[in-house]
């Protein structure tokens, strides 16, 4: 990736559906007379005499907590909260007709992520008042940093701006970045020599790649179009259109191409049409996970690095959850390091050895690791 990079914001709607009342409110919500009304068209904007008082918009909490939503007036006024419908991921969960107009919720075992949070405040004149904001909701687990052993280190192309790795019946894919040097490669492991290559145009920047039913996938930087390849020759046999402004890693997990874009999300996509199946937020014990960057699909979990950091984070894909870290600072010598050396980028993964390959931007060495057990 280049040296800066923008991140997306934090959109993604979540849901939570365990709750309990924090005070007494019942019977369902009508307001004076009966029915609402709202601004017409073309009429001056009502100012709100009503507001949400807590939480505040994007606060972040821990899953298991509880947190309470109050709704309750700008200042004293004539015009009184007739009730106060309450909204949580999209869906209605409770009305409240008496003050105080609160509502406690227990965040439970929900997923990570944001929390769309609505309200809708009837007044006894008949007008009705909408509030939305958001909460975070992150991981109440630590992420446990696991051990790792260099087991071998060979010769990695030092013009390589190392974007995608894939291990393969005993070679490596990889996908390298930069405008004019951008490529597909087949690695002779021991070696580092590319025993297949093609180049990309020079106005295209490559970034991850993966292999998905005999087919090599190839994501783009700032293009939004990846290239489909048949893995023997590279033969391009597709070219495929996202909707994500970037493409950064990408990987698959038998079904879909799962796909990163620098943000803590990631992308679950089709691998025939490159529509988006759904999205997955990723959290740690902290909060959001961003600059996720080159993934890797590993019995059953997502590993990520992160953009700038020589750490590689291990992600539950069901849950979004950082379960473990793998701390790889220092991996490479200081003798090695050139004037050119960029970030540690790149995994790979043997699965017939549990062995696992990893390296850097325009790094001279390629390693292969064994890690502990806890993935």
């Amino acid at each position: 990736m280049p040296g800066i990079r923008k991140f997306l914001p934090t959109l993604l709607i979540g849901s939570l559906l365990t709750m309990s009342v924090f005070t007494g409110c019942g019977r369902n919500p009508v307001n004076s007379n009966g029915k609402g009304s709202q601004s017409v068209p073309g009429q001056q904007k009502r100012p709100h005499v009503t507001r949400i008082l807590q939480p505040e918009s994007d606060q972040l909490f821990t899953i298991g907590d509880a947190f309470t939503t109050v709704v309750d007036k700008v200042a004293d006024t004539v015009n009184n909260i007739d009730s106060v419908e309450f909204f949580f991921g999209g869906s209605k969960i409770h009305a409240c007709l008496e003050a105080p107009y609160a509502y406690e919720f227990n965040t439970g075992s929900r997923q990570v992520g944001s929390l769309s949070i609505r309200t809708v405040t009837w007044l006894a004149d008949g007008h009705k008042e909408y509030h939305n904001l958001q909460v975070l909701l992150r991981s109440n687990i630590i992420p446990e940093n696991l051990p790792y052993q260099i087991v071998n280190a060979y010769p990695h192309d030092k013009k390589a701006y190392t974007q995608g790795l894939i291990y393969k019946d005993g070679y490596l894919y990889e996908g390298t970045g930069q405008y004019n040097e951008s490529s597909l490669r087949k690695v002779e492991i021991k070696t580092g020599e590319p025993i297949r290559l093609t180049m990309l145009a020079g106005e295209i920047f490559g970034e991850g790649i993966t292999i998905f039913n005999e087919k090599i996938y190839q994501l783009t930087y700032k293009s939004q179009v990846g290239f489909v390849y048949d893995q023997e020759s590279f033969k391009r046999i597709q070219k495929v259109y996202y909707q994500n402004k970037e493409g950064w890693g990408l990987t698959h997990d038998e079904t879909h191409l799962i796909m990163s874009d620098g943000s803590h999300r990631i992308y679950y996509m089709d691998p025939e049409y490159f529509t988006e199946f759904r999205q997955l937020e990723v959290y740690d014990n902290k909060g959001p996970v961003t600059r996720l960057n080159e993934l890797e699909y590993i019995e059953g979990k997502i590993f990520a690095n992160i953009y700038g950091e020589d750490e590689i984070v291990i992600i539950d894909p069901v849950t979004g959850k950082v379960s473990g870290k793998l701390n790889m600072r220092g991996i490479l010598d200081k003798k090695d390091r050139h004037s050119r050396i960029d970030v540690f980028n790149g995994i790979a993964w043997d699965p017939d050895k549990k062995m696992l390959y990893v390296t850097g931007k325009y790094w001279p060495r390629l390693f292969e690791i064994s890690i502990g057990e806890g993935i």
